[in-house]
């Protein structure tokens, strides 16, 4: 269902917690725990959202207080790719593989790294944000804080906002125009192509996984952009770490988050 976040984040929750309820009831189930995924940054161990960049009036919400206030069950509450990337691990397009790396091309840039069927969030759950990594020192500034973010260059927004003739053309329409031959789509998609490749290597590079899972919307836009994804991929990556990982687009689609949240809920 939609969740209406252009009016204000209690009707968004008071939606979320009223879906969830409906399931609960439909279903005839006893609920044991709740898992919640939202956009990061957030502390997952005191269930608290702290500054996602594109949810500005969500700054401290006690969302797993929240929960656990309406459903008298424990709650916890996840970065949303970090549930996305658990779910493809256990379930999805990672499953089998040791070490996975899930990135999701959406609004943003969200990643997730899982080991062994674990999230690795690091010291403080802050693990992960490759969407923030830099590509260009003097780029424009990001909504974190930083500048030349990767998310400003590679994100469906950002796809949107260098087709500055686009209008009102969506990050789907342009990539469209670009099969159709567009030379001003085309060119940007390819540079967008490689602006993902050269993160992917950046992360091989850096941790060396066995696969590296593709979600979102512009993880669909097709065949060609997905090789060249890969070509740039692997005209960055040291080529003994190349080797041998594998490359993929998402299999849960949007149901990858809600299975990884039940997964973590799973492991209170």
């Amino acid at each position: 269902m939609p969740t209406l976040k252009e009016q204000g984040k209690d009707k968004v929750i008071r939606r979320l917690l009223d879906a969830a309820a409906q399931i609960i009831k439909k279903s005839g189930a006893k609920v044991k725990a709740i898992g919640a995924g939202c956009p990061g940054p957030l502390d997952s161990k005191k269930g608290i959202v702290l500054s996602p960049p594109n949810l500005p009036d969500w700054r401290g919400v006690r969302l797993k207080k929240i929960i656990e206030r309406r459903f008298r069950v424990p709650a916890v509450v996840e970065n949303d790719a970090n549930c996305a990337g658990l779910g493809e691990a256990m379930n999805g397009a990672g499953r089998g593989s040791s070490s996975m790396v899930l990135l999701t091309l959406g609004t943003g840039i969200g990643s997730a790294i899982v080991l062994d069927g674990k999230l690795w969030t690091g010291k403080g759950g802050f693990a992960s944000e490759f969407g923030h990594t830099s590509i260009d020192i003097n780029g424009p500034k990001c909504r974190c804080g930083n500048r030349g973010c990767l998310e400003m260059y590679a994100s469906a927004t950002a796809v949107v906002r260098r087709r500055k003739a686009a209008g009102k053309m969506t990050a789907e329409d342009i990539y469209k125009a670009a099969e159709k031959g567009d030379r001003i789509s085309r060119r940007i998609v390819d540079e967008t192509a490689v602006y993902i490749g050269a993160a992917i290597a950046n992360i091989i590079n850096a941790l060396d996984p066995e696969t590296i899972v593709l979600a979102g919307g512009m993880a669909k836009a097709g065949k060609v952009f997905f090789g060249k994804v890969k070509k740039a991929a692997k005209e960055r990556a040291l080529r003994e770490a190349y080797k041998g990982v594998r490359i993929v687009t998402a299999e849960l689609g949007e149901d990858a988050g809600i299975i990884g949240a039940a997964w973590r809920a799973k492991k209170l």
